[in-house]
């Protein structure tokens, strides 16, 4: 599946060592996100360079995009950016955590999918245990990354039910 993606959902993977969890994707990045990243870079960050080597080795393709002009002005750049390359390449996906940005993506018609569903998905897939999905999305948190208590309930509790009671 091609998939366009925001920096913030990059930069947790590469924190968690879980870039891998993107492999099975063709992953289009905006000039936009990778400049945004060398700036994650400046400020001493030790993932980066695990991410520039995963970009190097992965089907990752960094593209030049038109900023599409009535995106809402409160995007970042990078997302704003992933969207209009997603829409510019006729990619139907992002993938990015800010919940504006998403809200933003799906009213033009993009399917928005964060960081929690690239985990769940290694999960739907047997590739992490539900023990594993656990930890890595605690780890995630530990990194920083912020998630409303009663999403966070929720999403523990459906990895927990097995797929043939839902």
């Amino acid at each position: 599946m091609r998939i366009v993606s925001n920096t913030s959902p990059l930069v947790f993977l590469a924190k968690l060592g879980k870039l891998e969890f993107l492999d099975k994707h063709e992953l289009l990045v905006p000039q936009q996100v990778v400049e945004e990243l060398h700036i994650w870079e400046k400020s001493g960050k030790g993932a980066y360079v695990r991410l520039m080597g995963w970009f190097a080795n992965a089907n990752v393709a960094v593209k030049k995009t038109y900023i599409l002009p009535k995106l809402p002005k409160i995007l970042h750049e990078g997302e704003k950016a992933a969207i209009s390359l997603a829409i510019n390449e006729k990619v139907k996906t992002v993938l990015m955590d800010e919940r504006r940005a998403r809200i933003a993506a799906e009213a033009l018609g993009l399917k928005a999918i964060g960081t929690m569903a690239v985990i769940k998905q290694q999960l739907k897939e047997k590739r992490i245990t539900v023990k594993e999905c656990r930890q890595t999305v605690f780890e995630l948190i530990k990194n920083g990354y912020r998630i409303k208590e009663e999403l966070l309930a929720e999403f523990l509790l459906n990895i927990e039910k097995p797929e043939d009671k839902k």
